[in-house]
């Protein structure tokens, strides 16, 4: 949270509160020691009169809303309840202090500055004097001397050039980007070919592997020769020529273009010594500088990866005891996950650093969610994952562009069709397919918007992509109609692809804060066409940093909407599961299987072969069906009664239609419930929306 001096609020306490949240972040590498003070005058100045201003305005009122919600809460929290919650914190300690693992070797890698680097290495005449990459609506990066002045990444240009006025703004240039980014994964794979791009400027490795080879690599396989021209390994290949050095200025940076020509570059084979033999590797390919963190997991290797940028690294030694002493003071704000919302509440709370979260986590066990309040435990023993999701289980795949404000549909369109083209040659390089297409769009309100198509089959082509982000985008141009859409951004996404089917996206048209609560079972389509349903969801609830809702004071275990076991109704064994995506791929394989049999048997016609039909649109328990469609696999398995597995009630039917639909009220009733309990209202016609639930085989799946 940034504090500000008593002389800034002569405003009065509203605008004291927006001081609070436009206020310069100086967290970024390269922002220490600024006149903050000074700073955010100039910032609240400067914003007066905007759609910015108004926007962050909105959001400050609800931020203090929900602040007020939870002190309430906070004085209506008795001894008694501590004293309880306490216990279950400390037996939740327990368990997670047994589950620590010291034993891998996590690397996030950073680039310096990265579209500002390319940038001033292709343009040397911007090197020595402020600039930023975007526009005057929004600033996707700058460089350390613009940095000085307070000028950052996601603030807008034309408060950037207020706080200095002789700053360069270099058009953002994608393809240079993409281009240069290429390269450096290219020496991210040789240390883990299956390392997590984040963007295009970061990544995770996971290069324990790599290390336990390493130590038995001769000197000659970690050896550079540097030259004037080119770098070579020993025994290896050209690679690019050299270029200047980007940050000569920048405390800290050490550049190995500073060596004599021709001169050896021997590295060790310690986990510091790999690192940094891949960002010298980086640097003499691109030009560019990186700055990595190295730690036991993810969430302290991003935040070692700020540490000593730019053009350094820094490593936490895989001990409990320098774990706990790195996460002692360390500001929350610093941790991934937790933005200007989360901080603020936390702050409100008397929380600052991380430390703070350990020695108060019995009151935040009662006044945030579990997931909330689980996530802080972790972050307080400064515990994070250990296990890289890799691109094949990926659950979406995403390309967005920031721009001025753009009002024709004409060039909305085609920029649709640019992103829906970048993203395919993105799936394509990492062989994914995914089935729901999402476009997000921010209006010059700065209001986020999302519209998402669920698809029969899996996709990854360009075309394919475009069709259904086509589809989106006009409706949201039909939405507005007849004014004009007035963006200034756009984004493509595909999910659904991998592995597993992981369509957790919701069909419709949702208005931020809202996040819903996650359903891990596909959305229900139409065999011949993909349905797209509409509606708008509000809430008075602010989208936070991190996954953080309101629960009321409860020192009890959360009650589960599935108290009874799973039974498959296909084979009628229980599942030793709670997870209804396993659970539904269980049941598609027994009828797959059932189906397969009765095949052999030569049964054609008759109430025993599965067939595709088509169903009516499911809805909550107690409305009758409408008519839609909505395609399942039905069939009939003996006459064996069905057990529902969600209410647990014994079903006099032999047809998995109807057992299915009676299934689908079920859930659908219970997430109805749990929407309900959390205060979302959804605006449409006056009724309320909610997700289909239903499980079905995946007939149609392409894979």
């Amino acid at each position: 949270l940034t504090v500000l001096p008593e002389k800034c609020s002569a405003a009065g306490p509203a605008e004291d509160g927006l001081l609070s949240r436009m206020a310069l972040n100086d967290n970024k590498a390269g922002m220490e020691g600024l006149d903050r003070e000074k700073i955010n005058k100039i910032i609240l100045e400067a914003s007066k009169g905007s759609r910015f201003y108004e926007n962050e305005l909105k959001k400050e009122r609800q931020v203090n809303q929900r602040v007020e919600k939870m002190l309430q809460q906070k004085g209506r929290v008795a001894e008694e309840h501590l004293r309880t919650a306490q216990v279950q914190v400390d037996k939740m300690i327990s368990e997670l202090e047994r589950s620590r693992e010291l034993s891998r070797v996590i690397v996030h890698v950073d680039m310096d500055a990265f579209y500002a680097a390319v940038e001033m290495r292709d343009r040397p005449e911007l090197k020595d004097q402020p600039m930023a990459v975007g526009s005057m609506s929004m600033l996707s990066t700058s460089n350390y001397h613009a940095r000085r002045f307070g000028v950052r990444a996601a603030m807008p240009g034309f408060i950037a050039k207020k706080l200095c006025p002789n700053l360069v703004i270099v058009p953002l240039n994608f393809d240079k980007y993409k281009a240069v980014s290429s390269q450096v994964r290219e020496v991210f794979s040789d240390y883990d070919q299956n390392f997590l791009p984040m963007s295009l400027d970061e990544a995770y490795l996971d290069i324990t592997a790599h290390l336990e080879m390493r130590r038995n690599w001769p000197e000659c396989q970690r050896s550079y020769r540097v030259c004037a021209e080119t770098l070579l390994p020993e025994a290896g290949e050209k690679e690019e020529s050299l270029s200047p050095v980007l940050f000569d200025e920048s405390p800290g940076t050490t550049s190995s273009f500073q060596d004599p020509p021709g001169r050896v570059e021997v590295f060790g084979t310690t986990a510091e010594e790999a690192v940094r033999e891949m960002r010298f590797r980086i640097e003499h390919k691109t030009s560019l500088t990186a700055s990595a963190g190295i730690a036991p997991n993810m969430m302290l290797a991003k935040v070692c990866s700020d540490k000593n940028k730019p053009n350094g690294q820094y490593r936490i030694p895989p001990e409990r005891r320098e774990v706990m002493d790195f996460i002692l003071d360390l500001p929350v704000r610093k941790v991934p996950g937790i933005g200007k919302v989360t901080e603020k509440m936390l702050a409100a709370l008397g929380i600052n650093c991380c430390s703070q979260l350990g020695q108060k986590m019995a009151l935040l066990s009662l006044l945030f969610s579990e997931t909330s309040w689980h996530h802080f435990l972790q972050i307080s023993l400064g515990l994070g994952s250990t296990h890289i999701v890799r691109n094949s289980e990926r659950k979406s795949m995403s390309t967005e562009r920031t721009f001025g404000e753009m009002s024709v549909a004409e060039e909305q369109l085609t920029l649709c069709k640019e992103l829906c083209e970048d993203l395919a040659q993105e799936l394509l390089k990492e062989g994914l397919k995914g089935k729901t297409v999402t476009l997000k769009v921010k209006n010059v309100k700065f209001e986020v918007k999302t519209r998402a198509l669920t698809l029969p089959y899996s996709v990854s082509s360009a075309n394919e992509i475009y069709t259904s982000a086509r589809d989106l985008l006009r409706a949201e141009l039909d939405h507005v109609s007849p004014e004009p859409l007035r963006l200034r951004l756009q984004q493509a996404e595909l999910a659904g692809g991998g592995a597993k089917d992981l369509c957790e996206i919701q069909a419709g048209f949702v208005s931020r804060p809202f996040t819903p609560p996650p359903i891990h079972t596909p959305p229900t389509i139409s065999s011949s066409s993909a349905t797209l349903k509409t509606h708008t969801v509000t809430s008075t609830s602010l989208h936070t940093d991190s996954v953080l809702t309101h629960s009321p004071p409860c020192t009890s275990a959360p009650v589960s909407l599935m108290p009874h076991p799973l039974t498959c109704p296909v084979c009628f064994k229980d599942m030793e599961t709670s997870d209804l995506t396993a659970f539904n791929m269980h049941i598609d394989e027994c009828l797959k299987c059932s189906a397969a049999q009765k095949g052999d048997e030569g049964s054609l016609s008759g109430s025993r072969v599965l067939e595709t039909v088509t169903a009516g649109e499911l809805q909550p328990a107690g409305e009758k069906d409408k008519p839609g469609d909505v395609s399942v696999t039905s069939g009939v398995c003996g006459h064996t009664p069905l057990v529902c597995p969600v209410c647990g009630q014994m079903q006099e039917t032999a047809d998995l239609t109807t057992f299915n639909h009676h299934v689908d009220e079920c859930l659908n009733h219970n997430v109805l419930l749990e929407l309900r309990e959390t205060g979302i209202q959804t605006v449409h016609e006056g009724t309320v929306s909610t997700h289909t639930l239903t499980w079905f085989p995946n007939t149609q799946d392409t894979r």
